[in-house]
């Protein structure tokens, strides 16, 4: 996930990037950090792409919301949380589609709830193409449940079906993770979203379509940490 904190003061602007970091892992979301709404503007001139905004409304050169209005300009579904002083100014909000307001300074838990539930929106969001008979077929990434190597093809199976696309299985897993995290590999044919497990042991793992999975002997450890820091961080 690509997170822009903006706010003209140093303090705050580290204080949030130090909170989702500690909650996500460095690895697994890159904070972009601007002291001013002009620089964020013109980094989506220069077609910068961003998942969310992190956005504080006192700001002296350019203040938080009309920064927000400008980014409007250049996408009209990008998430923006609002950090402020004044509570009261959360009614502006409404104009620019602010996702969410937090106040100053930001709680730990709040913070933690806002990024669980910005998760559950970009996941809901995100849709992964299939190319099948000369068509296009399109599903939302949060309804992949697995995605399985066999032979020359890839099996993704989804909530309600399973398509077969002909490709590599590192090309699969590799298209997955360009659109979401949550993925993790198993075995070297499983690629699973962690999302619809259910049970996981250590020898396999028990999907909410029923499925049972292998787990490949060396990997239970490994995969059971990801297991709890994805539950940990999405409070499931």
């Amino acid at each position: 996930m690509r997170i822009a904190v903006v706010d003209d003061e140093k303090v705050f602007r580290q204080a949030i990037v130090d909170q989702i970091t500690s909650l996500y892992g460095r690895e697994n979301v890159s904070c972009f950090l601007f002291s001013d709404g002009n620089e964020l503007v013109r980094s989506f001139d220069n077609g910068f792409q961003l998942d969310a905004i992190f956005l504080d409304i006192e700001m002296k050169e350019l203040d938080g919301m009309s920064t927000a209005k400008l980014v409007r300009k250049y996408s009209k579904d990008i998430p923006i949380i609002f950090t402020t002083s004044h509570t009261e100014m959360a009614l502006e909000g409404y104009e620019v589609d602010a996702f969410r307001f937090l106040a100053k300074p930001v709680d730990g838990r709040k913070l933690r709830q806002t990024l669980v539930d910005l998760e559950k929106k970009l996941k809901v969001e995100e849709k992964i193409v299939l190319r099948k008979d000369g068509g296009e077929l399109i599903f939302p990434v949060a309804d992949l449940i697995y995605a399985e190597a066999a032979n020359n093809s890839v099996r993704f199976v989804f909530s309600k079906k399973a398509v077969e696309q002909r490709m590599r299985f590192s090309e699969a897993m590799s298209l997955i993770d360009d659109l979401t995290d949550g993925f993790l590999k198993i075995h070297r044919s499983y690629y699973i979203h962690l999302a619809h497990v259910v049970k996981m042991g250590s020898a396999e793992v028990v999907m909410d379509n029923d499925e049972t999975l292998p787990i490949a002997r060396g990997m239970a450890a490994e995969a059971k940490k990801k297991l709890l820091e994805y539950v940990r961080r999405n409070g499931r």
